[in-house]
């Protein structure tokens, strides 16, 4: 076996090529910096494989229609949210998002905080961003 490093210390990668059998194999392998450290001064090191990504086997039209909204969402948010940004290391900063909700009298677009629970694919704005949203929702000037 032969390992040789790459020489970018940002992104450094071991170039293992295996001789087994009488078949070359090359692998590429990410090391961290400690793991670099260690091989460089003699010592053995333990590789772990990443785990595989999964991705989608087929995307629906209904995840299409889904996305939409969120896209468009994001759009607003980037068109009269100003330079606000969520800063989740700050628990005390509130992040607005906006809720639709279905009652027996009708639908009603409202607003949910949070400071520190992030929910995955929610849109977050400010108090502000949020506001005109929701009243621009009801109106139905803006349709998601």
């Amino acid at each position: 076996m032969r390992v040789c490093l790459s020489n970018d210390e940002h992104f450094p990668i071991a170039d293992i090529l295996l001789i087994i059998n009488n078949g070359v194999y090359k692998m590429n392998i990410e090391l961290t910096q400690e793991q670099v450290a260690a091989f460089n001064r003699g010592e053995s090191i333990t590789i772990t494989p990443k785990p595989k990504q999964w991705e989608p086997s087929e995307i629906h039209l209904v995840d299409h229609d889904s996305m939409r909204v969120h896209d468009r969402l994001l759009a607003y948010v980037r068109e009269f949210g100003g330079d606000w940004v969520a800063d989740w290391d700050n628990f005390c900063q509130d992040k607005y998002s906006v809720t639709h909700k279905n009652t027996c009298v009708g639908s009603l677009w409202s607003k949910a905080v949070t400071g520190a629970v992030k929910g995955m694919g929610t849109v977050y704005m400010s108090r502000e961003c949020m506001n005109g949203l929701i009243t621009k929702l009801n109106s139905g000037e803006v349709v998601l």
